[in-house]
């Protein structure tokens, strides 16, 4: 394997002991067009590959799966694995490698890994987890204050998203008790959650599914008595939230960042959400915090 940056921080001989989990590996790699992690054998251990620019190739037990800049591939314990960089577009990836040491979570993601086990069912979308794992391989860089504290934090937000977003991932089969306009109305909900810092509009949805924005909207309206617009307004309400308690965008910048055509239009929306503006919500966080 060669690439042109590489970090890599190894763990296998001596794992990392956190709350939730074993840390066995994470970094980042550059690949260069001819980039080629050759086929390994997991054991058992999960692992997550962040495609963060460029494209290429996940093999995993004999089933290619092409990936490339957003997408998340989950490996699974056992898998019989091999990467390589498209030749034209060099990869770009995070990975973070891992065992459960919390029981409840190793219970779901065993579940995870019966139910999606098969390799064409392994990618997904989520910003958060990609923005979470870039910042522990930045805190492993360079450890600080209360790094082990907040490493702690982190991977377990990770183990959560992940769950989560499995969890409304539909399955190929479903009970029959399940419509199919329910399944739809979990693939909107889903997207939304999942592209909720970089969605431009909610005609993404059509894209997505295949379908009108017309239909959708009037469909999820009656299957679940909510609308499309209010749902993702409440979701970019709670994104905007968290991006104000962490406290390292302005207002003007977390406002840009969900999409809001101006930072009126976000004080609005925030404020209905929570009744105070985004400006005096953080005021007051950051005066309960003693700041």
């Amino acid at each position: 394997m060669t690439g042109n940056y590489h970090i890599d921080n190894v763990f296998f001989a001596n794992p990392l002991d956190y709350e939730v989990i074993y840390l066995l590996q994470i970094g980042r790699l550059y690949c260069k067009n001819t980039t080629v992690v050759d086929t390994h054998i997991h054991t058992d251990l999960f692992e997550l590959t962040v495609v963060t620019d460029g494209a290429g190739t996940v093999t995993t037990n004999g089933v290619l799966s092409k990936v490339k800049n957003g997408d998340i591939y989950l490996s699974m314990p056992y898998d019989i694995h091999k990467i390589e960089s498209d030749g034209e577009n060099p990869l770009k990836y995070d990975f973070f490698a891992f065992k459960i040491k919390d029981n409840i979570f190793k219970e779901k993601l065993d579940r995870i890994n019966e139910d999606y086990h098969s390799p064409d069912m392994r990618i997904f979308h989520d910003e958060r987890v990609r923005r979470l794992i870039a910042n522990a391989i930045a805190e492993l860089a360079s450890p600080n204050m209360y790094s082990g504290e907040l490493l702690n934090a982190v991977f377990r937000q990770i183990l959560i998203y992940l769950i989560r977003d499995f969890q409304k991932s539909p399955k190929k089969n479903y009970p029959d008790n399940v419509t199919g306009a329910e399944i739809l109305c979990y693939k909107l909900m889903n997207y939304i959650d999942t592209h909720i810092y970089t969605m431009k509009n909610l005609s993404e949805l059509c894209e997505a599914t295949d379908y009108s924005y017309g239909y959708l909207s009037a469909l999820f309206k009656k299957t679940t008595s909510e609308t499309l617009y209010d749902y993702y307004n409440k979701k970019r309400a709670d994104a905007a939230r968290l991006l104000l308690n962490e406290n390292k965008l302005t207002v003007t910048e977390i406002a840009e960042t969900l999409g809001y055509s101006t930072l009126y239009s976000f004080s609005k929306a925030f404020k209905k959400q929570f009744g105070l503006s985004p400006k005096l919500y953080r005021k007051r966080l950051l005066s309960e915090n003693g700041n």
